[in-house]
């Protein structure tokens, strides 16, 4: 999911809707009418300050802002990961409470996994399964 895309959509439809110019709404929360551009058009990201104050001033929730098409009224909460995505997810969740030494393992192990086909390493475990 583009979430950069769905923020600056919806920046962009709540700015026109109030009727501002680009330049009126950046001076008003204090950007760069470029740097706002780029955000709207989904090029850039921004902090997470900045995102406070875009959702403060059209009062919105951060949830809203970043996860709703405002235009649309579809939210995407309900969209449907990948088992890739959840493994992704999940082994990030696991990664970030792991203590150094445990990071350290899972790198070594992470780079010597890297250096193989992924059918090298399927085969022998195909053939494993069968006995």
């Amino acid at each position: 999911m583009d979430y950069s895309k769905i923020i600056g959509s919806n920046i962009r439809y709540e700015r026109k809707r109030r009727g501002m110019t680009i330049d009126d709404f950046a001076r008003v929360i204090g950007m760069a009418p470029g740097f706002l551009g780029l955000i709207e058009r989904g090029q850039r990201g921004t902090s997470m300050v900045n995102l406070v104050a875009i959702a403060d001033f059209f009062g919105l929730s951060m949830d809203q802002l970043i996860r709703e098409d405002i235009s649309s009224g579809t939210s995407f909460k309900s969209v449907k990961m990948t088992k890739s995505e959840k493994d992704r997810k999940a082994l990030l969740s696991m990664v970030s409470v792991m203590s150094d030494e445990k990071i350290q393992i899972l790198t070594a192990n992470a780079k010597i996994l890297n250096k193989y086909d992924i059918g090298e390493l399927i085969k022998p475990m195909k053939m494993d399964e069968e006995y």
